[in-house]
Protein backbone atom coordinates (compact mmCIF):
# COMPACT_ATOMS: atom_id res chain seq x y z
CA UNK A 1 0.00 0.00 0.00
CA UNK A 2 1.42 3.37 -0.95
CA UNK A 3 2.28 6.15 1.88
CA UNK A 4 -0.55 8.19 0.25
CA UNK A 5 -3.41 5.74 0.47
CA UNK A 6 -2.03 4.73 4.26
CA UNK A 7 -2.53 8.48 5.08
CA UNK A 8 -6.38 8.35 3.73
CA UNK A 9 -6.86 5.48 5.61
CA UNK A 10 -6.20 7.59 9.02
CA UNK A 11 -7.62 10.17 7.73
CA UNK A 12 -10.70 8.39 7.70
CA UNK A 13 -10.28 7.40 11.53
CA UNK A 14 -9.47 10.86 12.34
CA UNK A 15 -12.71 12.30 10.93
CA UNK A 16 -14.71 9.26 12.87
CA UNK A 17 -12.98 10.39 16.20
CA UNK A 18 -13.79 14.36 15.54
CA UNK A 19 -8.99 14.93 15.53
CA UNK A 20 -8.28 17.41 13.03
CA UNK A 21 -4.32 16.28 13.29
CA UNK A 22 -2.66 13.09 14.57
CA UNK A 23 0.80 12.55 15.45
CA UNK A 24 3.00 9.20 15.28
CA UNK A 25 6.43 9.58 17.07
CA UNK A 26 9.11 7.18 16.45
CA UNK A 27 8.97 4.98 19.70
CA UNK A 28 7.34 2.29 21.84
CA UNK A 29 5.33 1.84 25.13
CA UNK A 30 9.52 1.85 26.70
CA UNK A 31 10.61 5.31 24.88
CA UNK A 32 12.94 3.17 22.61
CA UNK A 33 15.42 4.34 20.84
CA UNK A 34 15.10 1.14 18.25
CA UNK A 35 12.23 -0.39 17.96
CA UNK A 36 10.97 -4.09 17.87
CA UNK A 37 8.81 -4.71 14.11
CA UNK A 38 5.55 -4.19 15.82
CA UNK A 39 5.69 -0.46 17.32
CA UNK A 40 7.08 0.93 14.21
CA UNK A 41 4.40 2.52 13.07
CA UNK A 42 5.47 5.59 11.79
CA UNK A 43 8.03 3.90 9.36
CA UNK A 44 4.97 2.28 8.33
CA UNK A 45 2.70 5.23 7.50
CA UNK A 46 5.82 7.41 6.44
CA UNK A 47 8.06 4.87 4.85
CA UNK A 48 10.96 6.79 5.85
CA UNK A 49 13.11 4.55 7.71
CA UNK A 50 15.53 6.36 10.09
CA UNK A 51 15.29 5.83 13.92
CA UNK A 52 14.56 9.64 14.68
CA UNK A 53 11.99 11.28 13.30
CA UNK A 54 8.03 12.63 13.93
CA UNK A 55 4.80 12.26 12.08
CA UNK A 56 2.10 14.95 11.95
CA UNK A 57 -1.31 14.07 9.53
CA UNK A 58 -3.98 16.73 9.44
CA UNK A 59 -6.94 16.44 7.12
CA UNK A 60 -5.38 17.92 4.39
CA UNK A 61 -1.09 18.21 5.04
CA UNK A 62 1.27 15.97 7.02
CA UNK A 63 4.86 17.01 7.58
CA UNK A 64 7.84 14.68 9.37
CA UNK A 65 10.36 16.56 11.57
CA UNK A 66 13.85 14.77 11.85
CA UNK A 67 17.43 15.57 12.75
CA UNK A 68 20.37 15.96 10.43
CA UNK A 69 21.62 12.83 10.47
CA UNK A 70 18.32 12.23 8.28
CA UNK A 71 18.12 14.71 5.85
CA UNK A 72 19.32 13.53 3.13
CA UNK A 73 17.98 10.08 3.50
CA UNK A 74 14.26 11.09 4.53
CA UNK A 75 14.12 13.84 1.20
CA UNK A 76 14.74 10.58 -0.69
CA UNK A 77 12.31 8.13 1.29
CA UNK A 78 9.49 11.06 1.25
CA UNK A 79 9.21 11.45 -2.43
CA UNK A 80 5.99 11.42 -3.98
CA UNK A 81 4.59 10.78 -0.16
CA UNK A 82 2.81 13.69 0.26
CA UNK A 83 4.94 14.65 3.60
CA UNK A 84 6.70 17.36 3.70
CA UNK A 85 10.21 17.53 5.64
CA UNK A 86 10.59 19.68 8.63
CA UNK A 87 14.17 20.02 9.15
CA UNK A 88 14.86 20.30 13.17
CA UNK A 89 17.54 22.42 14.24
CA UNK A 90 17.41 24.77 11.46
CA UNK A 91 16.61 27.90 12.13
CA UNK A 92 13.24 28.19 9.56
CA UNK A 93 12.34 24.94 11.18
CA UNK A 94 9.24 25.80 12.44
CA UNK A 95 8.41 23.25 16.18
CA UNK A 96 6.10 20.64 15.83
CA UNK A 97 3.58 22.79 18.03
CA UNK A 98 3.76 25.70 15.93
CA UNK A 99 3.56 24.00 12.87
CA UNK A 100 -0.16 22.53 14.25
CA UNK A 101 -1.30 25.46 15.59
CA UNK A 102 -1.29 27.28 12.21
CA UNK A 103 -2.63 24.59 10.30
CA UNK A 104 -5.33 24.11 12.72
CA UNK A 105 -7.97 26.58 14.66
CA UNK A 106 -9.28 27.16 18.02
CA UNK A 107 -11.62 24.22 19.22
CA UNK A 108 -10.04 21.59 16.96
CA UNK A 109 -8.65 18.27 18.48
CA UNK A 110 -5.42 16.31 17.72
CA UNK A 111 -5.03 12.91 18.92
CA UNK A 112 -1.93 10.66 19.86
CA UNK A 113 -1.70 7.11 21.39
CA UNK A 114 -0.24 7.93 24.61
CA UNK A 115 1.36 4.54 25.02
CA UNK A 116 3.83 5.08 22.70
CA UNK A 117 4.43 9.57 23.75
CA UNK A 118 7.32 10.28 25.64
CA UNK A 119 5.30 11.88 29.03
CA UNK A 120 7.74 15.09 28.52
CA UNK A 121 6.94 15.90 25.05
CA UNK A 122 3.00 14.99 25.94
CA UNK A 123 3.29 17.54 28.39
CA UNK A 124 4.53 20.34 26.18
CA UNK A 125 2.48 19.61 23.15
CA UNK A 126 -0.61 19.55 25.33
CA UNK A 127 0.38 22.40 27.34
CA UNK A 128 1.07 24.69 24.20
CA UNK A 129 -1.32 23.79 21.80
CA UNK A 130 -4.42 24.51 24.84
CA UNK A 131 -3.07 27.96 24.80
CA UNK A 132 -4.41 28.56 21.38
CA UNK A 133 -7.49 26.36 22.09
CA UNK A 134 -6.64 23.55 20.70
CA UNK A 135 -7.43 20.40 23.13
CA UNK A 136 -5.61 17.20 23.18
CA UNK A 137 -7.08 13.44 23.00
CA UNK A 138 -4.25 11.43 24.59
CA UNK A 139 -5.14 7.68 23.94
CA UNK A 140 -6.52 7.32 20.80
CA UNK A 141 -4.49 4.53 18.54
CA UNK A 142 -5.57 4.76 15.24
CA UNK A 143 -2.71 3.06 13.89
CA UNK A 144 -3.39 -0.77 14.66
CA UNK A 145 -7.24 -0.06 13.26
CA UNK A 146 -5.49 0.05 9.89
CA UNK A 147 -2.29 -2.01 9.93
CA UNK A 148 -2.91 -4.83 8.00
CA UNK A 149 -0.20 -8.10 8.21
CA UNK A 150 1.82 -6.03 11.15
CA UNK A 151 4.38 -8.20 13.06
CA UNK A 152 3.60 -9.74 16.05
CA UNK A 153 5.12 -8.62 19.87
CA UNK A 154 8.60 -10.50 20.02
CA UNK A 155 8.17 -13.20 22.30
CA UNK A 156 12.26 -13.79 22.62
CA UNK A 157 13.47 -15.84 25.85
CA UNK A 158 15.29 -13.53 28.41
CA UNK A 159 18.47 -14.70 29.97
CA UNK A 160 20.72 -13.93 32.93
CA UNK A 161 23.89 -11.24 32.85
CA UNK A 162 26.19 -13.65 35.43
CA UNK A 163 27.69 -11.97 37.84
CA UNK A 164 31.18 -12.35 36.05
CA UNK A 165 29.66 -10.17 33.57
CA UNK A 166 27.73 -7.59 35.57
CA UNK A 167 29.94 -7.03 38.79
CA UNK A 168 26.78 -6.71 40.81
CA UNK A 169 24.22 -8.83 41.67
CA UNK A 170 20.20 -8.10 41.88
CA UNK A 171 20.14 -7.41 45.55
CA UNK A 172 23.32 -4.89 45.74
CA UNK A 173 21.75 -3.19 43.38
CA UNK A 174 18.25 -2.81 44.66
CA UNK A 175 20.23 -2.06 48.01
CA UNK A 176 21.69 0.47 46.02
CA UNK A 177 18.84 2.09 44.52
CA UNK A 178 17.06 2.48 47.27
CA UNK A 179 19.48 4.31 49.26
CA UNK A 180 19.14 6.85 46.26
CA UNK A 181 15.16 6.35 46.50
CA UNK A 182 15.34 7.62 50.40
CA UNK A 183 18.16 10.89 49.60
CA UNK A 184 15.23 12.17 47.00
CA UNK A 185 12.05 11.24 49.39
CA UNK A 186 10.27 8.92 47.21
CA UNK A 187 8.42 5.63 48.77
CA UNK A 188 8.55 3.98 44.80
CA UNK A 189 10.53 4.15 41.58
CA UNK A 190 9.20 3.56 38.55
CA UNK A 191 11.57 1.89 35.50
CA UNK A 192 10.47 1.65 31.90
CA UNK A 193 13.45 1.95 29.55
CA UNK A 194 14.22 -1.30 29.07
CA UNK A 195 17.83 -1.04 29.77
CA UNK A 196 17.30 0.52 32.88
CA UNK A 197 15.08 -2.66 33.42
CA UNK A 198 17.42 -5.06 32.48
CA UNK A 199 20.28 -3.77 34.20
CA UNK A 200 18.47 -3.82 37.71
CA UNK A 201 17.18 -7.23 37.28
CA UNK A 202 20.63 -8.50 35.37
CA UNK A 203 18.67 -9.95 32.44
CA UNK A 204 19.19 -9.72 28.84
CA UNK A 205 17.22 -10.72 25.78
CA UNK A 206 16.66 -10.41 22.16
CA UNK A 207 13.03 -8.47 21.76
CA UNK A 208 14.81 -5.39 19.34
CA UNK A 209 17.25 -6.20 17.35
CA UNK A 210 20.69 -4.91 18.15
CA UNK A 211 20.09 -3.78 21.58
CA UNK A 212 20.23 -6.91 23.95
CA UNK A 213 17.07 -6.25 25.93
CA UNK A 214 13.19 -7.85 26.73
CA UNK A 215 10.15 -6.27 27.24
CA UNK A 216 9.54 -5.53 30.70
CA UNK A 217 8.93 -2.68 33.80
CA UNK A 218 10.12 -2.81 36.97
CA UNK A 219 8.62 -1.01 40.35
CA UNK A 220 10.83 -0.99 43.30
CA UNK A 221 9.70 0.27 46.43
CA UNK A 222 10.80 -0.39 50.50
CA UNK A 223 9.51 -3.66 50.52
CA UNK A 224 9.45 -5.00 47.20
CA UNK A 225 10.82 -5.20 43.67
CA UNK A 226 8.66 -6.39 41.19
CA UNK A 227 9.55 -6.98 37.63
CA UNK A 228 6.89 -7.05 35.55
CA UNK A 229 7.30 -9.42 32.27
CA UNK A 230 5.91 -11.85 29.97
CA UNK A 231 6.28 -15.43 31.85
CA UNK A 232 6.91 -16.94 28.64
CA UNK A 233 10.03 -15.17 28.46
CA UNK A 234 10.86 -16.45 32.01
CA UNK A 235 12.17 -20.00 32.69
CA UNK A 236 12.39 -21.68 36.14
CA UNK A 237 15.90 -21.06 37.05
CA UNK A 238 15.72 -17.62 35.93
CA UNK A 239 12.20 -17.15 38.21
CA UNK A 240 14.02 -18.90 41.24
CA UNK A 241 16.84 -16.78 40.82
CA UNK A 242 15.31 -13.82 40.41
CA UNK A 243 13.50 -14.52 43.54
CA UNK A 244 16.23 -15.42 45.71
CA UNK A 245 17.56 -11.68 45.14
CA UNK A 246 14.15 -10.62 46.46
CA UNK A 247 12.26 -10.03 42.98
CA UNK A 248 8.43 -10.61 42.59
CA UNK A 249 7.57 -11.24 39.07
CA UNK A 250 3.93 -10.20 37.68
CA UNK A 251 2.49 -10.40 33.89
CA UNK A 252 3.60 -7.43 31.70
CA UNK A 253 0.22 -6.19 31.27
CA UNK A 254 -0.30 -5.62 35.18
CA UNK A 255 1.95 -2.65 35.46
CA UNK A 256 -1.14 -0.14 34.60
CA UNK A 257 -3.45 -1.75 37.31
CA UNK A 258 -0.49 -1.87 39.93
CA UNK A 259 0.61 1.96 39.56
CA UNK A 260 -2.98 2.64 39.73
CA UNK A 261 -3.29 1.39 43.21
CA UNK A 262 -0.89 3.48 44.75
CA UNK A 263 -2.49 6.29 47.28
CA UNK A 264 -1.98 9.12 48.77
CA UNK A 265 1.31 7.92 51.25
CA UNK A 266 3.14 7.05 48.08
CA UNK A 267 5.71 9.44 46.73
CA UNK A 268 6.27 7.94 43.35
CA UNK A 269 9.93 9.28 41.38
CA UNK A 270 9.40 8.83 37.33
CA UNK A 271 11.80 9.98 34.89
CA UNK A 272 9.19 12.14 32.41
CA UNK A 273 11.56 11.28 29.54
CA UNK A 274 11.68 7.43 29.61
CA UNK A 275 8.04 6.98 30.64
CA UNK A 276 4.92 6.83 28.57
CA UNK A 277 2.19 9.34 29.09
CA UNK A 278 -0.20 6.60 29.38
CA UNK A 279 1.48 5.12 32.18
CA UNK A 280 2.04 8.52 33.76
CA UNK A 281 -1.69 9.52 33.71
CA UNK A 282 -2.57 6.12 35.47
CA UNK A 283 -0.79 7.36 38.78
CA UNK A 284 -4.15 8.61 40.56
CA UNK A 285 -3.84 12.06 41.39
CA UNK A 286 -3.58 11.24 45.28
CA UNK A 287 -0.03 9.79 45.06
CA UNK A 288 2.84 12.76 45.12
CA UNK A 289 5.34 12.21 41.55
CA UNK A 290 8.61 13.40 42.16
CA UNK A 291 9.86 14.07 38.32
CA UNK A 292 13.63 13.33 37.87
CA UNK A 293 16.50 11.72 36.28
CA UNK A 294 16.50 7.96 36.31
CA UNK A 295 18.24 6.61 39.22
CA UNK A 296 19.38 4.26 37.27
CA UNK A 297 20.32 6.64 34.34
CA UNK A 298 22.59 7.70 36.97
CA UNK A 299 23.87 4.92 38.51
CA UNK A 300 24.46 2.26 34.97
CA UNK A 301 26.00 5.54 33.81
CA UNK A 302 28.98 4.28 35.93
CA UNK A 303 30.51 1.23 34.87
CA UNK A 304 31.86 -0.75 37.77
CA UNK A 305 35.14 -2.54 37.55
CA UNK A 306 33.96 -5.86 36.04
CA UNK A 307 32.00 -3.85 33.96
CA UNK A 308 35.58 -1.84 32.75
CA UNK A 309 37.31 -4.95 32.53
CA UNK A 310 34.68 -6.41 30.33
CA UNK A 311 34.54 -3.87 27.72
CA UNK A 312 38.54 -4.07 27.67
CA UNK A 313 38.20 -7.44 26.83
CA UNK A 314 35.44 -7.15 24.45
CA UNK A 315 37.63 -4.31 22.45
CA UNK A 316 40.48 -7.15 22.10
CA UNK A 317 38.12 -9.29 20.55
CA UNK A 318 36.56 -6.92 18.18
CA UNK A 319 39.81 -5.35 17.05
CA UNK A 320 40.96 -9.06 16.16
CA UNK A 321 37.79 -9.02 14.07
CA UNK A 322 38.22 -5.92 12.23
CA UNK A 323 42.20 -6.53 11.18
CA UNK A 324 40.17 -9.96 10.03
CA UNK A 325 37.91 -8.01 7.94
CA UNK A 326 40.60 -4.85 6.70
CA UNK A 327 43.33 -7.58 6.18
CA UNK A 328 40.44 -9.55 4.11
CA UNK A 329 39.19 -6.26 2.51
CA UNK A 330 42.71 -5.12 1.35
CA UNK A 331 43.21 -8.40 -0.44
CA UNK A 332 39.82 -8.45 -2.40
CA UNK A 333 39.30 -5.07 -3.01
CA UNK A 334 39.66 -4.83 -7.28
CA UNK A 335 39.59 -8.63 -7.62
CA UNK A 336 36.26 -9.18 -6.49
CA UNK A 337 32.68 -7.40 -6.06
CA UNK A 338 32.59 -6.10 -2.67
CA UNK A 339 29.19 -3.82 -2.00
CA UNK A 340 28.05 -1.55 1.04
CA UNK A 341 26.07 -4.07 2.25
CA UNK A 342 28.09 -6.87 1.84
CA UNK A 343 30.92 -5.30 3.78
CA UNK A 344 27.88 -5.16 6.71
CA UNK A 345 27.41 -9.15 5.82
CA UNK A 346 30.95 -9.62 6.19
CA UNK A 347 32.24 -7.44 9.09
CA UNK A 348 29.00 -9.74 11.00
CA UNK A 349 30.96 -12.65 9.69
CA UNK A 350 34.03 -11.73 11.37
CA UNK A 351 32.95 -10.72 14.68
CA UNK A 352 30.66 -13.82 14.70
CA UNK A 353 33.52 -15.56 14.89
CA UNK A 354 34.61 -14.08 18.27
CA UNK A 355 34.78 -14.82 21.86
CA UNK A 356 31.49 -13.94 23.52
CA UNK A 357 30.26 -12.55 20.53
CA UNK A 358 26.23 -11.95 20.26
CA UNK A 359 24.82 -9.81 17.25
CA UNK A 360 25.97 -6.57 16.12
CA UNK A 361 25.11 -3.46 18.42
CA UNK A 362 23.46 -1.59 15.30
CA UNK A 363 23.02 -1.91 11.36
CA UNK A 364 26.34 -1.26 10.08
CA UNK A 365 27.12 1.99 8.25
CA UNK A 366 28.57 1.74 5.24
CA UNK A 367 29.40 4.60 3.39
CA UNK A 368 31.37 5.08 0.10
CA UNK A 369 32.16 8.15 -2.01
CA UNK A 370 29.69 10.05 -1.35
CA UNK A 371 27.05 7.83 0.25
CA UNK A 372 30.18 8.85 3.33
CA UNK A 373 28.52 11.95 3.55
CA UNK A 374 24.87 10.68 4.80
CA UNK A 375 25.82 10.84 8.17
CA UNK A 376 23.39 7.34 9.06
CA UNK A 377 23.29 6.69 5.50
CA UNK A 378 22.01 2.81 5.43
CA UNK A 379 22.57 0.75 2.52
CA UNK A 380 19.74 -1.47 0.45
CA UNK A 381 20.62 -3.52 -2.88
CA UNK A 382 18.79 -0.65 -3.98
CA UNK A 383 20.75 2.08 -3.49
CA UNK A 384 24.10 0.54 -2.79
CA UNK A 385 27.45 1.11 -4.48
CA UNK A 386 30.16 -1.14 -5.39
CA UNK A 387 33.49 -0.37 -3.52
CA UNK A 388 36.30 0.31 -5.99
CA UNK A 389 39.49 1.50 -5.23
CA UNK A 390 39.93 5.00 -5.38
CA UNK A 391 38.04 7.57 -2.50
CA UNK A 392 37.57 7.08 0.93
CA UNK A 393 35.42 4.41 2.60
CA UNK A 394 33.58 5.35 5.82
CA UNK A 395 32.41 2.00 7.73
CA UNK A 396 30.53 2.59 11.31
CA UNK A 397 29.64 -0.52 12.99
CA UNK A 398 29.89 -2.64 16.17
CA UNK A 399 29.23 -5.37 18.42
CA UNK A 400 27.31 -7.04 21.36
CA UNK A 401 29.46 -9.02 23.45
CA UNK A 402 28.81 -10.65 26.45
CA UNK A 403 30.94 -8.79 28.40
CA UNK A 404 30.43 -5.17 26.60
CA UNK A 405 29.66 -3.22 23.36
CA UNK A 406 31.51 -1.85 20.56
CA UNK A 407 31.38 0.95 18.30
CA UNK A 408 33.80 2.18 16.00
CA UNK A 409 34.58 4.46 12.88
CA UNK A 410 36.75 3.99 10.58
CA UNK A 411 37.31 5.66 7.22
CA UNK A 412 40.42 4.74 5.14
CA UNK A 413 41.29 5.94 1.69
CA UNK A 414 41.37 3.40 -1.20
CA UNK A 415 43.93 5.21 -3.75
CA UNK A 416 45.94 8.58 -3.47
CA UNK A 417 44.39 11.03 -1.27
CA UNK A 418 43.82 14.47 -2.69
CA UNK A 419 45.09 17.47 -0.79
CA UNK A 420 41.64 18.87 -0.05
CA UNK A 421 41.28 14.68 1.63
CA UNK A 422 44.33 15.01 3.63
CA UNK A 423 43.56 18.06 5.40
CA UNK A 424 39.99 17.18 5.94
CA UNK A 425 41.02 13.60 7.25
CA UNK A 426 43.52 15.33 9.39
CA UNK A 427 41.19 17.84 10.92
CA UNK A 428 39.09 14.89 11.70
CA UNK A 429 42.08 13.18 13.21
CA UNK A 430 43.05 16.06 15.20
CA UNK A 431 39.68 17.01 16.78
CA UNK A 432 39.53 12.87 18.14
CA UNK A 433 43.17 13.31 19.75
CA UNK A 434 42.58 16.43 21.01
CA UNK A 435 39.37 14.56 22.93
CA UNK A 436 41.05 11.55 23.70
CA UNK A 437 44.33 12.99 25.24
CA UNK A 438 42.46 15.88 27.45
CA UNK A 439 43.29 16.19 31.14
CA UNK A 440 40.26 18.05 32.76
CA UNK A 441 38.75 19.02 36.09
CA UNK A 442 36.19 17.04 37.66
CA UNK A 443 33.17 18.53 36.92
CA UNK A 444 33.93 19.53 33.45
CA UNK A 445 30.64 19.35 31.12
CA UNK A 446 30.01 17.55 27.93
CA UNK A 447 29.21 20.94 26.41
CA UNK A 448 32.88 22.16 27.70
CA UNK A 449 34.91 19.00 26.53
CA UNK A 450 33.41 18.56 22.85
CA UNK A 451 34.51 21.78 22.15
CA UNK A 452 37.90 20.16 21.76
CA UNK A 453 37.12 18.02 18.83
CA UNK A 454 36.16 20.91 17.02
CA UNK A 455 38.89 23.27 17.38
CA UNK A 456 41.00 22.40 14.84
CA UNK A 457 37.72 22.91 11.97
CA UNK A 458 36.55 25.89 13.80
CA UNK A 459 39.55 27.49 12.70
CA UNK A 460 38.88 26.83 8.99
CA UNK A 461 35.03 27.62 9.45
CA UNK A 462 34.03 24.34 9.33
CA UNK A 463 31.98 22.25 11.80
CA UNK A 464 29.46 19.04 11.84
CA UNK A 465 26.30 18.79 12.68
CA UNK A 466 25.89 15.37 15.18
CA UNK A 467 27.30 14.94 18.85
CA UNK A 468 30.56 13.94 19.47
CA UNK A 469 30.13 11.28 21.86
CA UNK A 470 27.13 9.04 23.35
CA UNK A 471 27.32 7.03 26.38
CA UNK A 472 27.19 3.04 25.71
CA UNK A 473 25.91 0.51 27.34
CA UNK A 474 27.71 -2.67 29.19
CA UNK A 475 26.56 -5.67 27.03
CA UNK A 476 23.06 -2.96 26.53
CA UNK A 477 22.33 -0.14 24.50
CA UNK A 478 24.91 1.18 21.94
CA UNK A 479 23.65 4.32 22.67
CA UNK A 480 22.41 5.22 26.51
CA UNK A 481 22.72 8.36 28.54
CA UNK A 482 22.89 10.95 30.45
CA UNK A 483 26.22 12.18 29.25
CA UNK A 484 27.04 13.29 26.08
CA UNK A 485 29.52 15.16 24.29
CA UNK A 486 27.23 17.74 22.38
CA UNK A 487 27.03 21.25 22.33
CA UNK A 488 23.83 21.55 24.84
CA UNK A 489 24.74 18.85 27.00
CA UNK A 490 25.83 20.24 30.22
CA UNK A 491 25.84 17.11 32.17
CA UNK A 492 29.70 16.99 33.74
CA UNK A 493 31.49 13.93 32.32
CA UNK A 494 32.34 11.51 35.15
CA UNK A 495 34.91 8.40 36.26
CA UNK A 496 33.37 5.11 35.04
CA UNK A 497 31.74 6.78 31.91
CA UNK A 498 32.00 4.58 28.56
CA UNK A 499 31.96 6.97 25.64
CA UNK A 500 32.34 7.34 22.26
CA UNK A 501 34.51 10.05 20.69
CA UNK A 502 33.81 10.51 17.05
CA UNK A 503 34.10 14.01 15.31
CA UNK A 504 33.37 13.90 11.46
CA UNK A 505 33.79 15.97 8.57
CA UNK A 506 30.99 15.41 5.57
CA UNK A 507 31.16 17.44 1.99
CA UNK A 508 27.80 16.89 0.48
CA UNK A 509 28.16 14.62 -2.78
CA UNK A 510 32.06 14.19 -2.49
CA UNK A 511 32.85 11.94 0.64
CA UNK A 512 32.73 11.55 4.50
CA UNK A 513 34.92 11.37 7.26
CA UNK A 514 34.66 10.24 11.06
CA UNK A 515 37.15 8.52 13.34
CA UNK A 516 35.73 6.65 16.25
CA UNK A 517 36.86 5.55 19.68
CA UNK A 518 35.51 4.33 22.67
CA UNK A 519 36.60 6.19 25.94
CA UNK A 520 36.61 5.97 29.50
CA UNK A 521 36.59 8.22 32.04
CA UNK A 522 39.25 7.14 34.46
CA UNK A 523 40.72 9.52 38.00
CA UNK A 524 43.98 11.00 36.26
CA UNK A 525 45.37 13.23 40.10
CA UNK A 526 44.30 15.21 43.03
CA UNK A 527 46.40 18.33 43.91
CA UNK A 528 46.35 21.72 45.39
CA UNK A 529 44.38 22.92 42.42
CA UNK A 530 41.63 19.79 42.92
CA UNK A 531 40.76 16.66 41.25
CA UNK A 532 41.31 16.21 37.62
CA UNK A 533 40.31 13.35 35.15
CA UNK A 534 41.53 11.79 32.31
CA UNK A 535 39.77 9.27 29.26
CA UNK A 536 41.63 5.53 28.62
CA UNK A 537 41.00 4.98 24.45
CA UNK A 538 39.52 1.28 25.14
CA UNK A 539 38.84 0.77 21.36
CA UNK A 540 41.62 -1.11 19.58
CA UNK A 541 41.94 -0.95 15.84
CA UNK A 542 45.20 0.46 13.60
CA UNK A 543 43.55 4.43 11.62
CA UNK A 544 44.35 4.48 8.00
CA UNK A 545 47.85 6.81 8.12
CA UNK A 546 47.59 7.66 4.34
CA UNK A 547 45.30 10.76 4.11
CA UNK A 548 46.95 11.87 7.28
CA UNK A 549 48.81 15.54 6.27
CA UNK A 550 51.69 14.69 9.15
CA UNK A 551 52.74 18.94 9.13
CA UNK A 552 49.24 19.26 10.27
CA UNK A 553 49.42 16.87 13.60
CA UNK A 554 51.02 19.35 16.46
CA UNK A 555 54.20 17.46 18.36
CA UNK A 556 52.08 15.78 21.01
CA UNK A 557 48.64 14.50 18.41
CA UNK A 558 51.73 12.91 16.98
CA UNK A 559 52.91 11.45 19.86
CA UNK A 560 49.34 9.90 20.63
CA UNK A 561 48.68 8.21 17.38
CA UNK A 562 52.23 6.53 17.62
CA UNK A 563 51.40 5.15 21.10
CA UNK A 564 48.05 4.09 20.14
CA UNK A 565 49.43 2.13 17.35
CA UNK A 566 51.87 0.88 19.52
CA UNK A 567 48.93 -0.34 21.90
CA UNK A 568 47.01 -2.23 19.66
CA UNK A 569 50.24 -3.82 17.64
CA UNK A 570 50.73 -5.47 21.35
CA UNK A 571 47.26 -5.96 22.10
CA UNK A 572 45.99 -7.83 19.16
CA UNK A 573 49.28 -9.09 17.60
CA UNK A 574 49.94 -12.37 19.76
CA UNK A 575 45.88 -13.47 18.37
CA UNK A 576 47.04 -13.07 14.51
CA UNK A 577 48.19 -15.64 11.51
CA UNK A 578 51.67 -14.54 10.68
CA UNK A 579 50.67 -12.76 7.66
CA UNK A 580 47.82 -10.65 9.13
CA UNK A 581 50.74 -9.79 12.01
CA UNK A 582 52.77 -8.63 9.03
CA UNK A 583 49.44 -6.36 7.96
CA UNK A 584 49.02 -4.95 11.31
CA UNK A 585 52.99 -3.96 11.76
CA UNK A 586 52.60 -1.89 8.57
CA UNK A 587 49.12 -0.30 9.61
CA UNK A 588 50.74 0.75 12.94
CA UNK A 589 54.34 2.11 11.77
CA UNK A 590 55.09 5.50 13.12
CA UNK A 591 54.64 8.65 11.27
Amino acid sequence: MKTSAKIELLRGLMKKNNVSAYIIPSSDPHISEYLPDYWKSRSWLSGFTGSAGTVVVTTKTAALWTDSRYFLQAEKELTDSGIELCKLGLPETPSLEAWITKQLSKGDNIGFDGKVFQTTQAKSIIDTLQKSGIECKSNLDLITPIWENRAAMPLGKAFIQELKYAGKSVSEKLEEIRKVMLTKGASAYLLCALDEVCWTFNIRGNDISYNPVVLSYGFIDSKQAILFIDTQKIDENIANHLNEQGVTLLPYEKIDGHIGKLGKSDVILVDPSKTNYHLYTSIPDKARIIEATGIVTEIKAHKNSVELEGFRNAMKEDGIALVDFFYWLELNLGKTKITETSIGEKLAEFRSKRNDFVSESFSSIVGYADHGAIVHYSATKETEYEIKPKGFLLIDSGGQYRNGTTDITRTIHLSEPTEEEKIDFTLVLKGMIQLAMIKFPAGSRGSQLDTLARMAMWKLNINYGHGTGHGVGSFMNVHEGPMQFRPDNHLPIEIGEVMSNEPGLYRQGKYGIRIENLIACTPDIENEFGKFLKFETLTLCPIDTKPIKVDMLLPDEKEWLNSYHRAVFERLSPSLNKEQKEWLKGKTKEI
